[in-house]
Parts: C-alpha cells; structure tokens; sequence
C-alpha cells in the first residue's frame, strides 16, 4: 500500500458495512503505518481504472502442537502433577504408590507416567539451558503466513459483464497466487485466518455462521485440527481456521471448476 504516496488518499474511498467497520478504519487510521513499519504488509487490489475493490494484509504467523499434557482431561492432569512432584523428590516408592494406587488402569497409569517424565525433563533442561522462564516449550511448531484483514469495497461498482463475487475471485485469484509465490522463497506449511463472524444467537438455537460458513465452503478452510492458534486480544472474538499452503492450487482449480458448472 505504501509503494504509491497517492494511495493514502485512495483509502478515504474506502466503506465497509456491519463489521466490516471496524476493517475500514484500520485500513484509513492505522494500516499505513503498520505497512511502512514492516509488521503487517497491506495490499489495496484495484481494477484497470486504479478503483479499489479490495484490500488484504498479511504478515508471517505460528502455529504450533501442544505437549500430550495440555490435552488430558483435569483429572488426568492432577494425576501427573502428583507424579512430577515425586520425580522432583526423586522419591520412586512414591511414583510406584501413584502407579499401583488404582486410579487409573495399569495400562493407562503408565502412558500418564511418561507424561509426566516428559515434563521432568522439559523443566530440567530448561533450567539447564536457563530458559525456563522464557521459553514456551511445545511439541511442535509449523510455520504459517496469517491472513489479517480481507475486506471488499462497498463503494467499488463492479464492470457489466463480471459475474464473480469480489471476494471470491480475488481470493483465488490474487491473494492466493501471492501467497504461493511467497512459499517458494520462504517455508510456509499453512494459511490462517481469523473470522469475525458476529453471527447472533437467538434463545437456545445457534444460528448459522454465516462467515464462518462462507470461508469453507468458498474459500476451503477449515476447522482447527490438533494444532494451536497463537490469537492476540485484537482477534479474541473470532474464529481461527486454517488451510494447507500446499492445497492451495489444487483448490483453486477445483473451486473455479465448481463455480462454472453452477
């Protein structure tokens, strides 16, 4: 956005309706810094006649999967926590009395048991390495790229003759080129996004999320699946979901595929 000075007053141009609002005045209050700082890199995507139909930013993002620990039920967790206390004392007879106490199977006692050493000598060697209270310790990290904002102009009029959604077409045809163009530089295992869907409940019946709804079926993400999404306060109230890089050119043919038989 940046690369052009005249593009500070293009942005003025620039309406979102409901939530959307809220995208609108990031772009014309906050965005042109953040560009030229080099957190977040903003892009305005404009037709032939330099209208801007859309904007997107993106920046690099973590994913990561969380130690077997931070999945067991409460019960189970105070199980290991009594164990790590005893490993702490070095106290095996005590271990051994938690094993054969009978809370759990024999079976199930000692997969909690390996949990628990793994978080032994996770708090050892963070001492060792003091790192212990600066490092966040996971099972496993994957490299992404976080789609910030994508938001379409409601002042933009559409040419006579395009049939395709704004944001459709130039998901799949500018944002994601741009976003493979950028894994072939730099390693990038997934896309993310949070979705503001600020779909209302009614009574006990959870209506449809409307957004949410939008981005899998027409933009393919999905559902979170075993792995943690890093979300700051900016994004506390939306929906993380996720797509695969390396889907995302087989995707793209099938949707388009899809669209035309409709």
């Amino acid at each position: 956005m940046t690369s052009r000075a005249e593009n500070k007053t293009a942005i003025q141009n620039f309406e979102s309706i409901g939530f959307g609002r809220n995208l609108e005045q990031y772009l014309k209050c906050e965005a042109w810094a953040i560009d030229q700082d080099g957190e977040t890199r903003v892009y305005l995507v404009k037709d032939e006649n330099d209208q801007i139909a859309l904007f997107f930013s993106i920046k690099c993002g973590l994913l990561y999967e969380p130690y077997e620990y931070e999945k067991l039920e409460p019960t189970e967790q105070e199980f290991v926590n009594m164990i790590l206390d005893a490993l702490e004392q070095q106290n095996q007879a005590l271990i051994q009395e938690y094993i054969d106490s009978g809370y759990y199977e024999s079976q199930r006692a000692e997969e909690l048991y390996r949990i628990a050493l793994q978080r032994y000598e996770i708090k050892c060697e963070g001492r060792t390495l003091k790192d212990e209270n600066i490092a966040f310790k996971v099972s496993r990290c994957y490299s992404a790229i976080e789609l910030c904002h994508f938001c379409k102009n409601e002042n933009y009029v559409k040419p006579e003759g395009i049939v395709t959604p704004i944001g459709f077409g130039l998901f799949w045809e500018v944002i994601v080129p741009k976003i493979v163009s950028i894994s072939k530089e730099v390693g990038c295992k997934y896309l993310y996004l949070f979705a503001a869907d600020q779909t209302e409940i009614l009574g006990e019946e959870v209506l449809s999320k409307k957004l949410v709804d939008y981005y899998k079926n027409d933009l393919k993400f999905e559902d979170v699946q075993n792995m943690i999404i890093i979300k700051p306060q900016y994004d506390e109230f939306c929906y993380g979901m996720v797509q695969e890089i390396g889907s995302l050119s087989t995707n793209r043919e099938a949707v388009w595929e899809a669209f035309t038989e409709n």
